[in-house]
């Protein structure tokens, strides 16, 4: 297994890897606590162990993958993994993100914070609010990655390509104010305490303890917002970073209600004597 991780590192990116490690070591729990030998496991075995995972029917075919790459690698005489198939997920994942009002109240609320943690805090979801980020993409933002003359950022997303995306007014704002505090000029833009980045994690905890909502949260917000507000699906694909645009389509089915109601109060059939 730490030869075939050894391997993994170098093919993925560092969120992906993460993932993977953790979902064959859960395989690898399995293995041993019910005395069972990986080389000898039939697709039956595998198939019992993916139905116990407490998790949605994505997560079992993640775990699926690793472990069916797991013994490629090991090259036993049977991939046990290697024949189990899922039935494609057709169902639209629709989110729910707060109002444009309860992003206002909420932003509203962490202004009166002034210490610097509480600022650096700010811009972390100023950034991921206003420019869609993910956290991993946050994370990995140095200084040097910002031009806040003309207010761009530039971001390593999925598969380590760049983009270019917009900030907001505030998140320029914020940013000067916090590096004027650090008084930093290179380097990771969002740190600890004792001056380190911030791994990918510690964003997800911070956020989520700090102002109770998740990192992806602000992100879906972002993208539905812009949405209601008129910008284009196309617009939306290139800042969120999306390959494919059918990842950014699920946002058109987030506005059901609104388009019933403009509808409703604006089209000419409803409004007919």
């Amino acid at each position: 297994m730490e030869r075939f991780f050894g391997v993994l590192r170098l093919r993925v990116s560092a969120t992906t890897f993460t993932r993977k490690y953790y979902q064959l070591q859960s395989f690898y729990r399995h293995v041993t606590a019910n005395a069972l030998d990986y080389a000898t496991l039939k697709r039956a075995d595998i198939e019992r162990y993916l139905l116990s995972l407490h998790t949605a029917n994505q997560g079992r075919q993640q775990h699926c993958t690793v472990i069916r790459e797991f013994y490629r690698y090991v090259k036993t005489p049977e991939n046990p993994a290697e024949n189990i198939t899922f039935k494609p997920d057709t169902s639209l994942k629709l989110f729910t993100v707060p109002s444009q009002s309860s992003i206002n109240a909420f932003f509203s609320k962490l202004s009166k914070a002034e210490s610097g943690l509480a600022l650096r805090n700010r811009l972390m979801a100023e950034l991921i609010y206003g420019s869609g980020l993910r956290r991993t993409e946050l994370a990995g933002l140095d200084i040097e990655d910002l031009d806040l003359e003309n207010r761009t950022a530039q971001v390593t997303g999925k598969g380590n390509k760049t983009r270019n995306v917009p900030l907001t007014e505030k998140a320029a704002t914020l940013t000067r104010a916090y590096l004027s505090q650090r008084v930093a000029y290179r380097g990771p833009l969002i740190v600890t305490r004792c001056g380190r980045r911030f791994k990918s994690q510690s964003v997800y905890y911070m956020l989520r303890d700090y102002t109770g909502l998740r990192p992806h949260v602000l992100r879906h917000a972002c993208a539905t917002h812009m949405l209601q507000n008129g910008c284009g699906i196309r617009t939306i694909q290139e800042l969120l970073g999306h390959k494919d645009l059918r990842s950014t389509k699920v946002y058109t089915h987030l506005n059901k209600t609104d388009l019933r109601e403009v509808i409703e109060m604006k089209h000419p059939r409803n409004n007919s004597s």
